[in-house]
């Protein structure tokens, strides 16, 4: 796999330029694993990644910061915005006129770009379908009460935005048939369990950063905080106190669930590594190395994680993927919704990170 130096046609008007800096500026290793790949599948990861990029940040920026009685409001014109976003999805894998051209969300050039991949190419809209649905729980704020529905999310929030980036690396480019892919299951079954597993990773790791905001943006299910016998607010006082040990059990149930997805999904990569070249292994094992690498910390013991996190996230950042020339990360915090996780699926949401959504 040689990695083109520009994705880009040339013109100053390319709307692959627009979907680079919507896609650029979470800098998470997503992207930076993407752009590894050859012009042509840069190009769609760079399309497919700001389609999704664009209603994330509506749903995080424009719904989920707000307050209460604004979010009250806002809600029905969140779900249609939403919708309208799905419409137009589903029109460029068609290469259909844009149904919604003056009132969006997608960009025109994004919806362009769009057409030109997804347009072309074997992938079904399965993945921005699912991540739709993702973003219509976290606007009904549904609450997660078990441990099947914090995985029904997943697979919206970041299995989906994953498979995409599992796709292109099993895909091919041809002038005459556009896209295809050698695949003989569904992208996502490849990339679902890694993701479910990144993520965990991913709310573990960040959690004494989520936990500032409000309840709703701590993505752990109703089920494991009773069986760790603790509730968000004592998660919050323990994390302020620095008595972090108080989280090793929680810690502990967490990374039980997390380890039984990593060992589904490494028997689901054995096909999918049977076809890729070695540069192509490599970036996918750079991307999910980090996050083992984390987890096995965190088994040593979640409180001593927690401890040491900020030297821990240094010293793990300089084993991923490299930043790009001129790449400038800018990250939130708070984000326990699918808008967040890139870099946990970032497999990935991750988000980098952090976080695509796809941290």
């Amino acid at each position: 796999m040689t990695a083109s130096p520009s994705p880009f046609y040339g013109s100053s008007e390319d709307p692959f330029f627009a979907c680079k800096e919507l896609a650029a500026a979470k800098n998470a290793n997503l992207y930076r694993a993407a752009m590894r790949l050859n012009a042509a599948r840069q190009r769609f990861f760079l399309a497919a990644y700001a389609s999704m990029r664009v209603i994330d940040d509506i749903v995080d920026d424009g719904f989920l910061e707000k307050s209460d009685a604004e979010r009250d409001s806002l809600r029905d014109e969140t779900f249609d915005i939403i919708d309208r976003w799905q419409d137009q999805i589903e029109a460029a894998k068609v290469m259909a006129d844009n149904p919604w051209p003056d009132v969006g969300p997608l960009p025109a050039a994004v919806y362009e770009a769009l057409t030109l991949t997804l347009g072309e190419s074997d992938l079904s809209v399965d993945p921005w379908v699912k991540l739709a649905d993702a973003l219509r729980k976290d606007v009904a704020e549904d609450p997660l009460d078990e441990w099947d529905d914090f995985i029904a999310y997943c697979e919206g929030a970041t299995a989906a935005p994953a498979s995409i980036f599992v796709y292109l690396l099993s895909a091919r480019f041809d002038d005459e048939i556009g896209y295809v892919s050698a695949l003989t299951a569904s992208p996502l079954y490849h990339a679902r369990d890694m993701a479910i597993f990144c993520y965990v990773v991913h709310i573990l790791r960040d959690l004494p950063i989520d936990v500032k905001g409000p309840d709703r943006l701590v993505t752990i299910p109703g089920e494991i905080l009773l069986a760790a016998d603790i509730s968000i607010g004592e998660i919050r006082n323990a994390i302020g106190q620095q008595n972090f040990d108080a989280l090793n059990q929680l810690g502990a149930f967490m990374l039980e669930k997390a380890w039984e997805h990593f060992e589904t999904g490494q028997a689901r990569s054995a096909e999918l590594l049977a076809i890729l070249d070695p540069e192509e292994t490599d970036t996918l094992s750079r991307l999910f190395g980090v996050y083992i690498e984390l987890a096995a910390l965190m088994d040593a013991g979640y409180g001593a994680f927690l401890a040491d996190r900020a030297e821990i996230i240094k010293d793990t950042a300089q084993k991923s993927l490299p930043d790009l020339p001129g790449a400038t990360a800018t990250s939130k915090t708070g984000q326990g919704h699918a808008a967040s996780h890139d870099d946990a699926a970032d497999p990935v949401k991750d988000s980098g990170d952090s976080g695509p959504n796809t941290q």
